[in-house]
């Protein structure tokens, strides 16, 4: 019979973190891959499903909408990659819930957000149609998001509660 120390749990745990972020990183790049290659397929490819149809009268519209998709799933998937590498780092010094994590998610509530607008929007601005939506997941995703950098900061003080208790 074996018997597994802290330690050895402590190891497994990162092991397995450290997978599960491996994974998230080849999704996610799989995923940013594909989307770039649609928004590039749709401007310059006319034989694409649904090819950009350019509209004279909302075209600052349409750049601005088809841009900020751009920035957006790709600053998100930033954001996903130091998120995962501080949370790594953290765990291989030993602290399990990084301070620095709370403004990155944050930031990515912000983004979220930009990213529900977008894709509301999406549709129509490839379609040429002047259309402007705002769905209710345009607050809705943010404030989740928030809610969970609350939670992340509520963890980190309760890590830091129970170093200084030790």
């Amino acid at each position: 019979m074996v018997i597994k120390t802290d330690k050895d749990m402590t190891n497994s745990t990162q092991r397995s973190i450290k997978r599960l972020s491996i994974a998230i990183l080849i999704i996610g790049g799989i995923t940013l891959a594909y989307l770039i290659w649609e928004m590039i397929a749709q401007l310059w490819v006319s034989s694409y499903i649904h090819p950009l149809t350019w509209n004279p009268e909302m075209k600052g519209w349409q750049i601005f909408i088809l841009a900020a998709r751009f920035i957006g799933i790709t600053s998100l998937f930033i954001l996903c990659c130091v998120f995962l590498h501080r949370t790594n780092k953290g765990l291989k010094d030993g602290d399990i819930f990084p301070k620095s994590n709370i403004t990155l998610i944050r930031w990515a509530a912000l983004v979220a957000g930009l990213l529900a607008f977008v894709h509301s929007n999406y549709e129509a601005v490839v379609k040429g149609e002047s259309e402007l939506m705002l769905e209710s997941n345009t607050i809705l995703i943010p404030l989740i998001v928030l809610l969970f950098a609350g939670l992340y900061k509520m963890a980190y003080l309760a890590e830091q509660d129970s170093k200084l208790a030790i």
